[in-house]
């Protein structure tokens, strides 16, 4: 089967839960979830965080308490290590078990490499969080000045280092979060009662991994696994002789199947469940994203930038740890999405405070020339952005094309 270019890319957006916007709903917010495997969290806050963000590019204005609740009280995702710091679906949980595993078995020795003569930190906290139940950060740094004065033994520091290792081997659990903040608790009071907690063997992960990232991405070189989940969440051979036996495998069963792409280099596969919905886009026999929507530098779509530079002729950057006069986007510029293209780039900064949303700049591609449709859509699309940022006015900053005839609303 020889794809071309284009069907791969609308593939690819339709395994990503690009669809045309409607009125979402709360079950919906799950599905982009499950669709995309996991979600990546960011700190960067200038305009809202990553993982909100992600969610909206799909679904459009949505409440973000529904992402909120799905880690607490509903226990739909947990928080762990994939694609980075990620959300990740709660029926995933026993895929990483491994790597839990790992990081307990080697927990005493690495506490004493890391922490020194405070060590005991592990235990203490343990001994906290059992007798006070979910306790964020700042509830272990009012202790540490409290006893700080007593004995001088607790630190901020060891301790935040204490609470990633508990967490990495699994034994704490994100339980929810306040102000974007973590609260830990132990995992038997996190996880639900009828989660799936069996350790799959190595060829189960391995092709799980293989089978999640091929359902998310469409058309998939087997090196774009090793991108998608990383290693230090994974602890799973996502390359070499072991992995390519279990493609083979894969393929035997018919689960998977090698497809070209025109003018580009192989080997890609495919989801033998995902060869008739290739063959319809092929066709122009389906519906695929016909819209403008904005991403976030950490969106599921870009992670692999060798990939969307060979998929869409497209460069991400991330320009918040340039220096300011290195800049060339701007500090947090997210990628404009038109149709099956990535077209531009916008720089937005959300002034909280005035409820004014800032669109300092916009950068459209080389040779990309903005029509009609391409003008509504992208004036819909930040009317979206600024309820879903519950803002009362947008601004254009002077580096915006005049021809996109952005005006800033009252």
């Amino acid at each position: 089967m020889e794809l071309t270019v284009d069907t791969v890319r609308k593939l690819m957006l339709l395994k990503q839960g690009f669809r045309q916007f409607s009125v979402p709903q709360k079950r919906h917010v799950l599905d982009v979830v499950r669709e995309l495997g996991c979600v990546q969290i960011d700190t960067i806050n200038v305009v809202e965080r990553s993982h909100y963000m992600t969610v909206w590019s799909r679904l459009g204005p949505y409440d973000k308490k529904w992402l909120d609740e799905l880690l607490y009280p509903d226990r739909k995702v947990f928080e762990y290590w994939a694609h980075a710091a990620s959300i990740i679906p709660i029926e995933h949980y026993r895929f990483f078990a491994h790597t839990m595993k790992a990081h307990k078995q080697g927990l005493k020795a690495n506490a004493k490499r890391r922490l020194g003569e405070k060590a005991w930190l592990i235990d203490k906290i343990l001994e906290e969080i059992r007798h006070n139940g979910p306790m964020s950060t700042s509830d272990f740094e009012l202790e540490e000045k409290q006893v700080e004065k007593r004995s001088g033994w607790w630190s901020w520091s060891f301790t935040k280092m204490a609470l990633e290792m508990l967490f990495n081997a699994g034994v704490l659990m994100v339980s929810q979060r306040r102000n974007f903040q973590r609260c830990y608790d132990l995992a038997e009071n996190c996880l639900p009662s009828d989660a799936d907690t069996a350790e799959p063997t190595e060829e189960e992960r391995q092709e799980f991994y293989i089978m999640n990232t091929f359902r998310t991405l469409g058309a998939t070189k087997p090196s774009d696994v090793s991108s998608f989940y990383y290693h230090w969440g994974t602890s799973t051979p996502l390359n070499g002789q072991s992995f390519e036996r279990v493609m083979k495998s894969l393929m035997d069963e018919d689960a998977v199947r090698e497809v070209t792409v025109k003018d580009h280099e192989g080997p890609y596969f495919i989801l033998t469940e995902d060869s008739e919905i290739a063959q319809k886009i092929a066709d122009d026999r389906l519906d695929c994203f016909d819209d403008v929507t904005f991403l976030s530098p950490f969106d599921n779509l870009t992670w692999n930038k060798a990939r969307t530079r060979e998929l869409f002729s497209f460069s991400p950057k991330l320009e918040a740890y340039v220096p300011p006069s290195k800049r060339k986007y701007g500090y947090y510029c997210m990628n404009v999405l038109y149709k099956d293209r990535l077209v531009g780039r916008i720089d937005p900064k959300m002034h909280r405070d005035r409820k004014l949303l800032e669109i300092k700049s916009i950068h459209l591609e080389k040779g990309f020339k903005p029509d009609v449709e391409f003008r509504e859509k992208l004036a819909e699309a930040f009317r979206r952005f600024k309820e879903f940022h519950g803002a009362e006015k947008v601004t254009f900053g002077k580096a915006v094309p005049k021809n996109l005839g952005l005006n800033t609303s009252k």
